[in-house]
C-alpha cells in the first residue's frame, strides 16, 4: 500500500510492511469528530490528505485548538501508549483521507520495530518544540504574524494546495481570538493581495509574500522539522 504521510514513510520497509498489512483507508468530512476527551484509543490514524484539529475542550464547552495533524504525522499513537485515552478532542478540520490501524496492530508493530520507535519520538520531539514556540508566539507576535504562520503550517501538512478549506470558526480557535478579529486581519492580508477568501475557504495568492509576513516561528519550527528529518533512517521506498 503506497502512502503520502511523513511519518510512514521514514520508516524502513519492513517496519512500514507490518503496518501496512492492517492499514484501510477512511475518509471523513469536515466537521466529523474521531475522538472525544477520555474516549478509549482504539484506532491510530495516520492522515494522506486533510487536516485534523486537536482541541482542549473546557468545562464550559469552549474548546479551543492546541494542535493541528496532517500528512506529516499522526493521531492517537501517543495516547495509546500511554493511558490509552485521549484527552482531547480530534475533530477533521478539512476533509479527511486516512489511513486507520487498530491499536493492538499499532502496539505490536511499535513493540517489534526500532524505525518505529524512533520516529515517534521524532514527532514527540517536534511537537513539544512546536507547543513551546506556539506559546512563545502567543505572547510576542501580532495576530497577522500568528495567522500568516498557521495558514503556511496548514498548507504545509495539505500537500501545499494553495486552496484551503478553513472557516473563520477554526482559524478564531486556532489563534485562541475572536472571529471579528479574524475578520479584520484576514482583511488586511486580502487586500495586499496575500490571499484571497470566500464563504469557508482560503486561497494563498503569494506565498513568498506570506512568509515574509508571518513572524520568525514559521522558520523555527520548519528548521526543526528539518533537523529532525536529518536524522531519519532509509526512506520507504515505493513498489
Amino acid at each position: 500500500m503506497q502512502t503520502s504521510n511523513h511519518l510512514l514513510l521514514s520508516l524502513a520497509p519492513h517496519d512500514y510492511d507490518a503496518l501496512a498489512r492492517e492499514m484501510r483507508p477512511m475518509t471523513f468530512r469536515t466537521g466529523e469528530v474521531l475522538y472525544e476527551p477520555q474516549d478509549p484509543v482504539d484506532w491510530i490514524y495516520f492522515p494522506e490528505q486533510g487536516l485534523i484539529s486537536l482541541l482542549s475542550v473546557m468545562l464550559s464547552g469552549t474548546a479551543v485548538e492546541t494542535a493541528v495533524v496532517g500528512n506529516e504525522g499522526g493521531v492517537g499513537f501517543l495516547e495509546v501508549a500511554g493511558a490509552g485515552v485521549t484527552f482531547s478532542r480530534a475533530l477533521v478540520q478539512i476533509d479527511l483521507l486516512a489511513l486507520r490501524v487498530p491499536a493492538a496492530a499499532y502496539n505490536a508493530a511499535f513493540d517489534a520495530s526500532p524505525s518505529l520507535r524512533q520516529q515517534v519520538s521524532s514527532h514527540v520531539e517536534l511537537l513539544l518544540a512546536e507547543s513551546r514556540q506556539m506559546l512563545a508566539c502567543q505572547s510576542y507576535h501580532s495576530h497577522e504574524q500568528r495567522l500568516a504562520w498557521w495558514l503556511l503550517e496548514c498548507q504545509d501538512r495539505t500537500g501545499g494546495a494553495p486552496r484551503l478549506a478553513l472557516k473563520q470558526d477554526f482559524l478564531a480557535a486556532m489563534l485562541g481570538i475572536q472571529r471579528s478579529t479574524v475578520s479584520h486581519v484576514a482583511g488586511a492580508l486580502k487586500a495586499d493581495g496575500l490571499i484571497d477568501y470566500t464563504r469557508g475557504e482560503i486561497h494563498i495568492l503569494d506565498r513568498a509574500r506570506l512568509e515574509r509576513r508571518s513572524c520568525e516561528c514559521y522558520a523555527t519550527t520548519a528548521h526543526y522539522r528539518k533537523l529532525i528529518e536529518t536524522r531519519q533512517p532509509t526512506a520507504l521506498v515505493e513498489g
